[in-house]
């Protein structure tokens, strides 16, 4: 009975460390998205890619927005993802987790970027886990070319995707089949600045 018990919890445990990780990889793959392809004037989504390259030229210009205005538009899709996933019966540890931590990626983009007095000891403490993701590692995005280390939640799912140049590949792939490059981050030129 008590083995039962444990091997349940630690499948339970997996299928959430799994929804954080997919989580991650999901953060990864819209933030490169937004900065290699997105366009400012797109419509709906536009001003969500507009604030992210901002956000380039001033790390921590989102910061001055509320819970609200950096996450308005991530829980109303993780409310749609929640409700299609319990219209299919598909609810679970995985899903459910995957949905939450993805809800929460803004936030926990927010937090590498505040320092560990501005977290508070238990984000610092879970940023030193590699759970969520640390100042440091989330730096490795704002060097050079800004074309690296997309994902945004841990210090796990980054090194996996760099080590197998999923990012790179990708990038190739899209423009083999459209023509279409990606867009080299506008923060990385000093002579360019936004219209802020």
């Amino acid at each position: 009975m008590v083995g039962s018990t444990i091997t349940a919890a630690g499948a339970f445990l997996l299928k959430v460390l799994g929804g954080l990780w997919f989580a991650d990889f999901i953060s990864g793959v819209v933030h490169w998205l937004e900065d290699r392809y997105g366009n400012p004037e797109w419509p709906v989504i536009g001003h969500t890619i507009r604030e992210n390259q901002q956000h380039h030229f001033t790390p921590r210009s989102f910061l001055k927005g509320t819970l609200w205005t950096r996450n308005r538009e991530v829980l109303a899709i993780g409310a749609a993802f929640l409700a299609a996933f319990w219209a299919f019966d598909v609810l679970n540890a995985f899903t459910v987790s995957a949905v939450i931590f993805g809800v929460m990626s803004n936030e926990a983009h927010a937090s590498a970027h505040r320092s560990p007095p501005e977290n508070g000891r238990i984000i610092t403490a879970l940023q030193k886990t590699g759970l969520l993701q640390s100042h440091r590692h989330h730096a490795a995005h704002h060097r050079k070319g800004k074309d690296t280390h997309f994902c945004v939640l841990t210090n796990h799912v980054n090194p996996v995707l760099e080590r197998i140049r999923f990012f790179q590949t990708l990038e190739a792939i899209v423009t083999r089949v459209t023509g279409v490059r990606p867009r080299p981050d506008l923060s990385v030129n000093p002579r360019y600045r936004p219209a802020i």
